[in-house]
């Protein structure tokens, strides 16, 4: 596999192990807790569910940031102030989040491969998808058991105007890590979201080769496998 000077680690399925499917729902459960009392059910998944497909759908203009976009159009679709909005999901990603950790454990070998690639200099970057703000991009990496001081950039809400698979996305993240996208290896769980990276002209590794292997039929990985099959193809120590 040719060198690379950077690598680009997804977290849910990739770091982390977690069943999105099943943490949904308890978490917009747990989420609506902070929202019950000014809005039913109903309103709030509008403004939650609408308010993500907003930012996902396209990059953000004039430097807004994807939690800016998120709020504006969570308000736009429940009434609600955009201050309030801030305060109450605040609250839930500070207080009550911390408490959904039984959902999401180690990813096995992710935490050798972690290792291995520090001890070989790689510069290495969370590509998250950066629909979580900072504190739950934080609190699910604890849950992953990996530090999040070993990343030259991770992407979150706060300092993101754009998501995954948009080429902006990618080219953010190689230029908070300084770093060109050829210079860059994508590695991920989901084809749909993360092979677009090769579109800008980064490497990619699709881990496992399942999860989405269907939904996107036009990109290839240059190699897939599990993150111990990688670390034997970059060579890692």
């Amino acid at each position: 596999m040719k060198r690379y000077k950077a690598i680009l680690l997804d977290l849910d399925g990739t770091l982390l192990d977690i069943e999105v499917s099943f943490f949904l729902g308890p978490m917009v459960e747990a989420m609506y807790g902070c929202f019950q009392d000014v809005l039913d059910m109903e309103s709030f998944r509008r403004g939650l569910f609408g308010g993500t497909e907003a930012i996902m759908a396209e990059p953000r203009n004039d430097g807004e940031t994807n939690l800016e976009g998120f709020n504006r159009t969570f308000s736009s679709l429940t009434g609600m102030a955009v201050e309030q909005i801030d305060r109450r999901f605040g609250r839930f990603y500070e207080e009550v989040f911390p408490t959904l950790s039984r959902f999401g454990k180690p990813m096995k070998g992710a935490a050798d491969f972690i290792t291995g690639a520090i001890r070989d200099k790689y510069i290495l970057c969370l590509a998250t998808n950066p629909i979580f703000p900072m504190a739950a991009v934080l609190e699910r990496l604890r849950w992953s058991g990996i530090m999040p001081e070993i990343f030259s950039f991770i992407p979150w809400m706060e300092n993101m105007s754009s998501c995954k698979p948009q080429a902006e996305y990618y080219l953010s993240l190689a230029s908070g890590m300084k770093v060109t996208p050829s210079e860059c290896l994508m590695v991920g769980n989901d084809a749909r979201q993360d092979l677009p990276a090769s579109k800008v002209g980064m490497g990619t590794f699709l881990v496992d080769g399942k999860k989405g292997a269907d939904e996107i039929q036009d990109i290839e990985p240059d190699a897939r496998g599990s993150l111990e099959d990688l670390g034997r193809m970059l060579g890692l120590e």
